[in-house]
């Protein structure tokens, strides 16, 4: 006679587990049931024999409440590495590399710095090395509008918007720093205060306003009065350091992107030293529209780049909150 565990080994269908996480990663039923063309009944059926062979709820499921159960949280991580496990074993046994060729286009705004999506590129390129990528920088929002139009597929933005047929699934954050250049009257100093550099002439990216993709830095300048003169303007990240660098005034850039010129005595940090301006990283898809086979995988792959960051980060923090500390 079976025991408990290997009755649930036996009867566990990995379709239901992929079920559960299409409902999970997608919000909810009926969303699920679109993203697996579905219909809701079915979709709902598959969560309640899941959580029969399991014996436990995974979901609440009440009028205007979804959320998971401790038990469908432990669920979701179980199936979560199982998924990745199939994902990698299909990538060995699917000839995929001779199989998905073409161009890939993505868009993406230029001062955005995000390390899971260097990582994607380099696994997709080793994957799929016969596909052509077609990268460009625009503005956010003129990313998330090329998106709603039905002109672009996949964008990368600092702008949310919540809209009918875009999705936005959160890629992580980005710090922002305040620069001047090599002629600036105010490069080698490390005395300043927010008060000094007040008024200053200031260079500014195109999205660094209200509403804007680099609203945080708008709001940041709105909150500590933080004007000046404005003497240049740019969607590109390369021309506004450019013109930084040239000592025309001072500006915004991430942190990660100056880091190598100020350490060749290119740049110099300006006020604040800390609690410095966030901005949000989008991946920004359509909701209503088929992605092509290239795209389904780099933007699977980018979700999964994602997620082990965020699990790196966490066991980081967590191993650093368990070192024993020196008497």
């Amino acid at each position: 006679m079976l025991n408990a565990k290997d009755r649930l080994l036996r009867n566990l269908d990995w379709n239901l587990l992929y079920t559960f996480l299409t409902i999970v990663n997608e919000g909810g039923i009926s969303a699920a049931a679109r993203k697996l063309s579905l219909s809701q009944p079915s979709v709902s059926n598959a969560l309640k024999r899941l959580e029969e062979h399991v014996d436990k709820r995974l979901i609440l499921r009440k009028k205007g409440v979804f959320s998971l159960t401790l038990h469908g949280m432990r669920v979701y991580e179980y199936a979560s590495s199982v998924s990745r496990i199939i994902g990698n074993m299909a990538d060995q046994f699917v000839d995929q590399a001779d199989n998905i060729q073409g161009e890939l286009t993505i868009e993406i705004a230029s001062h955005l710095q995000c390390q899971a999506f260097d990582a994607t590129l380099t696994q997709y390129h080793s994957l799929f090395p016969n596909v052509i990528f077609n990268v460009n920088t625009h503005p956010s929002a003129d990313i998330v509008s090329h998106v709603a139009d039905g002109l672009l597929r996949i964008g990368l933005s600092n702008k949310k918007i919540t809209k009918t047929g875009i999705r936005c699934d959160f890629l992580g954050y980005e710090q922002m720093g305040f620069y001047c250049g090599r002629t600036h009257p105010y490069f080698g100093r490390d005395d300043l205060t927010l008060e000094e550099i007040k008024g200053l002439p200031y260079i500014s990216f195109e999205s660094d306003q209200p509403g804007e993709g680099l609203d945080a830095i708008a709001h940041f300048r709105e909150q500590q009065q933080f004007w000046g003169k404005l003497v240049a303007v740019s969607s590109n990240l390369e021309e506004v350091r450019r013109m930084i660098m040239a000592g025309i005034g001072f500006g915004a850039l991430t942190v990660e992107s100056a880091k190598p010129y100020v350490a060749q005595g290119m740049l110099w940090p300006l006020p604040p030293y800390e609690s410095l301006p966030v901005t949000e990283m989008y991946l920004v898809t359509p909701d209503t529209v088929a992605l092509s086979d290239i795209e389904v995988h780099f933007v699977r792959m980018l979700k999964q780049q994602t997620q082990l960051l965020v699990r790196n980060a966490l066991n980081a923090i967590q191993s650093a909150h368990h070192q024993p500390t020196g008497e």
